[in-house]
């Protein structure tokens, strides 16, 4: 077997020359390292999800547990995840933190998504990475291969190396054991080939009897938070009708800036004993209108555009899902930054603004924001 950590890196070096496939391929692969019940497509794969959701409600029957009902989701955001790992922290602080039924994420909210779905006992797990590191241990500038003809402008090898340093085969094992007891973690990546957002289920991923299946946890993480052009993207091996290929995965919020689930399954979680479910948002940006002059340049208009762009296409989804808990009485909580900070300008992860941003997520958990009560 491969070593994991050599797996996982191998996503980051040049791209090899890719074994063409098929769509009709594509919709009978199975990823190797995974069983095939391992993932759905986000949208317009109906009969996978009801098999996956099928299988995840009579575990939790027979387990004598109720339908999923407190779910957190994570958001993109790079860097700003400090945010989200300064909550969960202060949150575990207050004592009043949850042990969520789902944990779903997207790129940085990827990232967090396997110590937030553990408990507070990886909070100073989450608070070392979110604090304790600086550029060089997520990516090297490679802008000049990038431009004439390789395949991003960063090297993510530094951060394939963090994964698998935190993301091992001990906390594999731990999310292995919390899948088995019904609990759901899930991370969305973008296959570009198909131009369509993937929901993994890592703990299925995690309890897999294949000896790969620490790598390809590892895997996902990293294309889950590989920004296209930005990041290369991951190749995730797979196998349909005896041929063997890889697919091309990237960012996941290339589809969405975040994700519940579908609320078919949503619909049927019971209240509980304050006669409300709940869906938590740690959202990893400013999501009200942030006033701002902008200057007259070409890459300050690219990026105000894309932003803006982004932002409300993420006020859609978060309206969506607030009508969806009304409707059914279920609680809905936003926590995102709205507030300036010191080092708003600072280049991407930045030590300094992460710790300023962390420290802001501690300080609104202590202020117990209404974000996290019911």
């Amino acid at each position: 077997m491969i070593p994991a950590v050599a797996l996982a890196v191998s996503g980051c070096a040049a791209i090899p020359a890719r074994t063409p496939y098929t769509a009709a391929d594509l919709s009978s692969a199975a990823p190797l390292g995974g069983p095939q019940q391992v993932r759905f497509w986000s949208e317009g794969d109906d009969a996978a999800y009801d098999r996956w959701s099928a299988s995840l409600l009579d575990q939790r029957r027979k387990a004598g547990l109720a339908m999923p009902r407190t779910l957190l989701a994570l958001s993109g955001g790079a860097d700003k995840g400090a945010f989200s790992a300064g909550l969960l922290d202060g949150w575990s602080r207050r004592g009043d933190r949850p042990s969520f039924d789902m944990v779903t994420g997207v790129s940085t909210g990827a990232l967090i998504a396997p110590f937030a779905f553990l408990g507070s006992q990886e909070d100073a797990a989450l608070t070392a990475i979110y604090t304790g590191i600086g550029a060089r241990d997520v990516y090297r500038q490679r802008v000049l291969r990038g431009l004439f003809g390789g395949s991003s402008l960063l090297d993510s090898r530094p951060l394939a190396k963090l994964i698998a340093r935190h993301a091992d085969a001990a906390l594999v094992e731990r999310v292995a054991a919390e899948h088995r007891k019904g609990r759901r973690l899930l991370v969305m990546t973008t296959n570009l080939d198909a131009q369509r957002g993937v929901i993994w289920d890592m703990g299925a991923i995690a309890a897999g009897t294949s000896p790969d299946r620490v790598a390809l946890f590892q895997r996902v993480l990293l294309a889950s938070a590989s920004i296209p052009g930005v990041f290369p993207p991951v190749l995730i091996d797979a196998g349909a009708n005896g041929r063997h290929f890889a697919e091309m995965h990237v960012d996941g919020g290339a589809v969405a800036g975040f994700f519940v689930l579908p609320s078919r399954l949503l619909a049927q979680a019971p209240r509980d004993e304050t006669g409300r479910g709940a869906i938590y948002l740690f959202y990893n940006g400013r999501y009200s209108p942030a006033f701002k002059v902008v200057k007259p340049e070409t890459f300050g208009i690219l990026s105000r555009g894309l932003a803006t762009a982004l932002r409300y296409l993420d006020r859609g989804g978060v309206e969506e899902v607030r009508r969806f808990t009304r409707d059914h009485a279920s609680a809905f909580r936003l926590c995102s930054i709205e507030r300036d900070t010191l080092r708003d300008d600072a280049p991407l992860f930045d030590t300094a603004y992460m710790r300023e941003l962390y420290a802001l997520g501690t300080s609104e958990a202590a202020a117990k924001p209404s974000c996290l009560t019911r």
